[in-house]
């Protein structure tokens, strides 16, 4: 059975399809935003300012807009006091970036599918 998929249209782009799961990760993170900047007393024009963005943008980021591009939404989060991954300490986040870094490097650079190499040995 398929999963569930939402589908919203960036009308400058493409379509934009999102899982269920993702959409409701996306409108969370926006909430989270939302509820942040409000605790901060700060307003969705300063947030906006702070991002280098219109506030239209914020509210898109702040509904869970799939258009916005990754890079503002999580300037805005960063901006507004929202921890990313629950990680409260910008150090802790640079070493887990790291880490992750140093693990991709073992990683092959492409990875073929097990029937393409029994295919390539016939030959």
């Amino acid at each position: 059975m398929k999963p569930f998929q939402c589908t919203f249209i960036d009308m400058s782009r493409r379509k934009i399809v999102m899982t269920a799961q993702a959409a409701d990760a996306a409108r969370i993170l926006g909430q989270q935003i939302r509820l942040a900047r409000h605790a901060n007393r700060m307003t969705a024009a300063r947030l906006a300012e702070l991002v280098d963005v219109s506030p239209r943008v914020i509210t898109l980021i702040e509904r869970g807009d799939p258009a916005v591009s990754l890079g503002n939404v999580l300037n805005a989060a960063t901006h507004a006091g929202v921890p990313l991954f629950d990680i409260t300490d910008p150090k802790t986040l640079s070493r887990m970036r790291q880490q992750g870094e140093q693990a991709l490097t073992l990683v092959p650079s492409n990875v073929r599918n097990r029937r393409e190499r029994e295919l390539d040995g016939d030959f």
